[in-house]
C-alpha cells in the first residue's frame, strides 16, 4: 500500500516498530492512489534493475544474488532474477508475455523490435557516407539509459550487428543531466535567435507534415535516442513508434536533445 495509507511508528535505528491505517483519507481518489502505487514501482525499477552484460537466459542464471526492496509498510522483498528481466526487454522483445503487448500499442511480439535493431535500422536509412559518424554519434539520454550496464550493452549490441565499423555511445555521466538532457537541450534550442528560422508553418505542417522538416535534419552527422521511463510505450517526446524507439529529429541535427 502506498505510504499515505499508512501511520508509522519508527525506532531510532530507523526501524519500523508499529504500522497502522492511516485515517481522514476517504476522500482521497482513486486515480491518486493507483499514481502511488506506480510511484512505487518505478522506485522498485530505480533501485534494483540493471542491464545483464549480454543476452540473460534465465535458466543459466539461477545463483543470481537478491536485491531486497523495502515497501512503505516497513516488509522487505527480494528480487531476483526478475531484475534483469525487466530491462532485458529492451533487447530481447521477444520475452515479452503476449498477452501484456497491448501495453505497447502492439498486437503480437513480433511487432516489436529491439533497441540495437531501432539503432541499426534508422542508421541503415541514412546516406552511406555518413553512417560511420553516426554510429561514431550514437546519444543516449532519458531514464531508461541510466540503467547500471545499459550503456555498455548497447555498445556491445551494436558492435555486434555491425562488426565492421566502430560503434561508440555518447551519454553525459550527471545523472540529471543525462535524465533531462530532453528538456534541457529542448530549452537551449528553443531560446537560440536562429530557432525561429527552423519552425514551419501550421499550414505547412498540414500540407507536408514532419518530412518537411527532416531533410535537413539528416543533413548533419549526430543521431541518438532519448530513452525516458516510458520509452518502450511511445508516450514521451521524440520520434518514438510502437515498433521500437526511433531517432528524434532535433537529436538528429546534433543538438544533443529531441
Amino acid at each position: 500500500r502506498p505510504s499515505y495509507m499508512l501511520n508509522k511508528k519508527v525506532a531510532k535505528d530507523g526501524s519500523v516498530l508499529k504500522v497502522t491505517d492511516a485515517t481522514g483519507i476517504e476522500h482521497t481518489t482513486a486515480s491518486y492512489k493507483k499514481y502511488m502505487q506506480k510511484h512505487i514501482i518505478s522506485d522498485l525499477k530505480e533501485t534494483v534493475c540493471r542491464v545483464s552484460e549480454s543476452q540473460f537466459d534465465e535458466s543459466s542464471n539461477t545463483q543470481i544474488p537478491y536485491a531486497q526492496y523495502e515497501l512503505p509498510d516497513g516488509k522487505t522483498i527480494d528480487v531476483g532474477t526478475e531484475r534483469f528481466k525487466a530491462c532485458e526487454i529492451m533487447f530481447q522483445p521477444s520475452l515479452l508475455e503476449a498477452e501484456r503487448c497491448s501495453l505497447f500499442g502492439v498486437g503480437a511480439v513480433s511487432e516489436l523490435q529491439a533497441l540495437h535493431d531501432c539503432i541499426s535500422e534508422s542508421v541503415g536509412k541514412c546516406d552511406s557516407d555518413i553512417k560511420k559518424d553516426l554510429y561514431q554519434s550514437v546519444i543516449v539520454t532519458g531514464g531508461n539509459t541510466l540503467f547500471p550496464g545499459f550503456k555498455e550493452r548497447v555498445e556491445r549490441e551494436l558492435s555486434e550487428s555491425v562488426s565492421l565499423l566502430k560503434v561508440k555511445i555518447i551519454s553525459p555521466v550527471a545523472t540529471t543531466e543525462r535524465k533531462f538532457s530532453v528538456w534541457i537541450g529542448g530549452s537551449i534550442l528553443a531560446s537560440l535567435g536562429s530557432f525561429q528560422q527552423m519552425w514551419i508553418s501550421k499550414k505547412q505542417y498540414q500540407e507536408e507534415g514532419a518530412k518537411s522538416s527532416i531533410p535537413s535534419a539528416l543533413k548533419h552527422k549526430s543521431v541518438g535516442w532519448n530513452l525516458t521511463e516510458s520509452s518502450y510505450t511511445g508516450n514521451d517526446l521524440g520520434w518514438h513508434g510502437s515498433r521500437g524507439i526511433r531517432p528524434t529529429e532535433l537529436l538528429a541535427r546534433g543538438h544533443g536533445a529531441p
